[in-house]
Order: C-alpha cells, then sequence, then structure tokens
C-alpha cells in the first residue's frame, strides 16, 4: 500500500509539472516499465484514484480524484504526526542526557561535527542551563557532555566512542 502510495506521489507531482504526462513520461518519473504503468494506471483508476479520459482515439489524459489527492493527504498526516512523535521521542532523549550531565557537575555541551538535531540540543542546554558549543577537534573532556552528531565519519565515531562520547545515532 505504501509503495502504491508513493507511486501515486509521483503520478501527481508529474501531473502538477506537465498536465499533458504520457504514461511513457509517468512510467519513466517512477522508474518504471511502460508496460506496468499502464497496470497501475488501470489499478489505480479502479481504486478511484485516478480519472483515465480519452483525449482522441489514441492519447489518453490523467488526472488524480478527489479520492486521490485525500489518500495523499493521509499519506502525509501519517508521516507528519510519524516524524513529530520521533522529534519529541529524540528531544525526551536528549534532555534527560543534558539533565543528567547537569546533575553531574557538567556546564557545557560539546557537539562535534554535523548534526540535523542541532536545535534540540541546544533546546535542552537552554532549558537544563548548560552552555553549547561545537567543536571541530575530537579530544574528550570529562567537564563536558560531549556528542557526536549524526553526519560524523564513521572512522571518528568509533574512536570517539570508544573515549567516552556519546554517539547520538546510538542514543537515539
Amino acid at each position: 500500500m505504501e509503495q502504491d502510495l508513493a507511486t501515486l506521489q509521483v503520478i501527481s507531482d508529474t501531473l502538477k509539472e506537465k498536465p499533458e504526462a504520457n504514461q511513457r513520461t509517468l512510467a519513466e518519473n517512477t522508474g518504471m516499465s511502460i508496460g506496468l504503468m499502464n497496470a497501475v494506471l488501470k489499478r489505480f483508476a479502479e481504486r478511484g484514484w485516478i480519472m483515465l479520459s480519452n483525449v482522441n482515439g489514441r492519447k489518453l489524459a490523467y488526472a488524480l480524484t478527489a479520492e486521490g489527492i485525500s489518500e495523499l493527504t493521509q499519506r502525509a498526516k501519517r508521516f507528519a504526526v510519524k516524524n513529530f512523535s520521533l522529534a519529541n521521542e529524540c528531544n525526551e532523549k536528549i534532555c534527560t542526557l543534558v539533565k543528567d550531565a547537569r546533575h553531574e557537575g557538567k556546564d557545557t555541551v560539546l557537539l562535534y561535527g554535523e548534526s540535523y538535531i542541532k536545535f534540540l540540543i541546544v533546546y535542552a542546554c537552554e532549558k537544563y542551563g548548560m552552555h553549547f558549543e561545537e567543536c571541530n577537534d575530537n579530544i574528550y573532556r570529562r567537564d563536558c557532555l560531549c556528542l557526536i552528531g549524526e553526519l560524523s565519519e564513521v572512522k571518528d565515531v568509533n574512536e570517539m566512542t570508544e573515549a567516552g562520547w556519546v554517539n547520538l545515532v546510538e542514543m537515539v
């Protein structure tokens, strides 16, 4: 089902850019053969997600139906809810980590490398009165909570984890 919705999304995006798109264009954009795209379009039409109409004797036009748009909207909603839930869970783990470091007497959080969730770390630092620093060296400091950004090189991560750094990927 999820794969069908992903295909429907690609078809929708293609038709937004090129309302006159044919089966060949739809097949290319979804990475399918023309024969498979033909079968998919028929199945989507049976489900009521796509409307097929004859432009002339040999050419068909395709359009998403209200039902097809509704399916994509529900998919986007599920995706957003899932990601908000993951972000909340990650935030709770980071806040706990920072709070525990604060209780241990540490006053600084070091972040090595890049991180998509840096904003959560900064938030936790502000919440618990910790100083936040980004660093480029991998020297472990006992007086700081040392975190490894999830975009760091694997070779660095292994060395740093052994030295006592906290790997954000493993933490979350």
